[in-house]
């Protein structure tokens, strides 16, 4: 690529980077980018453009290679990065990684909920923290006006399919809606270089084609350049014409998508093992009344319903876990998943309703059974959880520990473990499940939250999970935007082949079948009218 390129808002060349200016840092790659651009056609791109301007970029250190591409990190030498076109970096280059929770009140998870109680159905036209007012950046308190055109901004919340959330509390959304309206909110300016990580994280299949086509519409009509970041097992969308795979050393490959696919396959294979998508599940329709007649029954929905105002979201829910089992719970955006499992939790404010049985004890108000009694014998990881984690106070090992503790909520981190106040059978557990991952915490767990790999953040939030020894595991896209498949393959193992796990109801949601660990059922949500669902066992 030449450095002289026409139109380039990005300029690598010959340049190593370190987290900050001391002597002894260690630069972050090991080899020297020697030459990698992004250019910008401006509007009309497509037919006025002197190079490819969207890229995927993919491999164990991409969200490290996004960082540099987002202006983060020291450059060696000081002008071997340089962005030519960008005068106004703040609007101009928009850089998501879904980490930075900026413009967002960190809430407990059951405000969430509240929220519809309420507010219910209320219109929201006014009510600062709405969807449409943080997409526009009017929920930001010091603002006391902005411009923005308004028909751009309805056009993106239709790209997005935001329109009908626009009243909603932003709080209120789901994860999956999260993600949408931060893109919508990144492109509110109009920016030239455009840089998200996981895009489709938590997306459901048609949501990730819709959102993967609105970002191709937004390259297209806007010339917006645009660089995605991805998991090396991830589908690339066709329309990224260039692809870089990054490791520890670097830069391994990078060039026009239909050149390399061929020796990228070859890369990825290499590098986390071709087996890492399993082979796709028989599954077989039950009857969970006649199936699970002669066991020991852990969880139980007996006609549950969970409604807002005029909103329902579970009618005549009937549930049925034996204690030990595994399921995966799967379902679009926005069908109840996370509703079910907050009604378990006892985060959902409507959980108390006597609409389910923990070991044959109705859960309701006056049972004697309190929050914190519920959440001693649940483990659980989660987008909102990892959301909560304070970033720079707290070490891998920090947060980690803090699972430990008990009589105060699985979202609470502020507490540390005392261990003067410890059993033996419980610091040997805790040998136990660490040992399994030394290599890890050795050279890691002493590192602030903050600065660790989305890898090693997901497997912070699961070994938290799991050393509370919990009679049930909530793992909820616990293994999602994990880069290094090697540490997912190896929980997903710990899991199946450890006897801890022997006896532990787990249950799983992910939209993506590799990412998820081995489960023998399935409950299906379909989302329609009646709030219909399916129960099915894994014909092995």
């Amino acid at each position: 690529m030449s450095n002289t390129a026409k139109g380039c808002l990005l300029s690598i060349q010959n340049a190593k980077f370190k987290v900050n200016s001391l002597k002894n840092a260690p630069f972050i790659f090991t080899q020297p980018i020697t030459d990698f651009h992004i250019t910008w056609g401006g509007t009309g791109a497509k037919t006025n453009k002197t190079s490819a301007d969207t890229w995927a970029i993919t491999g164990p250190s991409k969200s490290t290679m996004l960082k540099v591409v987002a202006g983060n990190y020291i450059s060696f030498p000081p002008l071997s990065r340089t962005y030519p076109l960008i005068n106004e970096p703040a609007t101009q280059l928009q850089f998501l990684n879904f980490n930075d929770k900026s413009g967002l009140d960190k809430v407990h998870m059951s405000a969430r909920y509240e929220s519809y109680s309420f507010k219910g159905a209320l219109e929201m036209s006014d009510d600062t923290n709405s969807v449409f007012n943080y997409v526009t950046g009017l929920n930001n308190y010091n603002t006391q006006h902005k411009d923005f055109n308004q028909q751009y901004v309805h056009h993106l919340m239709s790209l997005f399919n935001l329109s009908h959330l626009g009243k909603k509390w932003i709080n209120s959304l789901s994860n999956g809606q999260m993600r949408r309206a931060r893109i919508a909110k990144s492109l509110v300016n109009k920016p030239k270089l455009l840089i998200i990580d996981d895009p489709f994280l938590g997306l459901d299949p048609s949501n990730t084609e819709k959102v993967s086509q609105a970002l191709r519409n937004v390259h297209e009509t806007l010339g917006t350049s645009i660089v995605l970041g991805l998991r090396p097992q991830d589908e690339i969308p066709t329309w990224l014409e260039n692809v870089c795979f990054v490791n520890e050393e670097g830069i391994s490959l990078a060039g026009p998508q239909e050149d390399v696919s061929s020796e990228l396959k070859q890369i990825v294979n290499a590098d986390i093992g071709s087996e890492s998508k399993p082979a796709e599940k028989s599954l077989v329709k039950i009857d969970p009344e006649t199936t699970f007649k002669e066991e020991t029954i852990h969880i139980e929905f007996n006609n549950a319903r969970v409604a807002y105002k005029d909103l329902i979201i579970l009618k005549d829910f009937n549930w049925k876990i034996p204690k030990g089992s595994k399921w995966r719970i799967l379902g679009d955006n926005g069908t109840g998943k996370t509703t079910i499992l907050s009604l378990i939790t006892a985060d959902h404010p409507q959980s108390w309703r006597s609409v389910l049985k923990i070991n044959n004890t109705l859960r309701k108000t006056g049972s004697g059974v309190t929050f914190f009694d519920v959440n001693n014998q649940i483990g659980i990881s989660s987008p909102e959880l990892h959301a909560l984690v304070p970033q720079h106070s707290s070490t891998m090992k920090d947060i980690i520990y803090n699972g430990i503790v008990r009589d105060i909520g699985n979202s609470n981190f502020s507490y540390k473990v005392k261990w003067d106040k410890l059993d033996e059978e419980t610091k040997n557990r805790v040998d136990y499940i660490l040992n399994k991952f030394e290599d890890i915490l050795k050279e890691h767990g002493n590192t602030p939250f903050i600065d660790l790999s989305m890898t090693n953040q997901k497997l912070a939030l699961f070994l938290r999970a799991v050393i509370k020894n919990p009679e049930i595991l909530i793992l909820d896209e616990a293994f999602s935007c994990m880069e290094d498949a090697h540490v997912m393959r190896r929980c997903h193992e710990f899991i199946s082949q450890d006897p801890l796990f022997k006896n532990m109801t787990i249950l799983s949601i992910g939209h993506i079948e590799w990412e998820l660990c081995k489960y023998d059922y399935m409950l299906k949500l379909t989302g329609d009218e009646d709030r219909s669902y399916e129960v099915y066992k894994v014909d092995e």
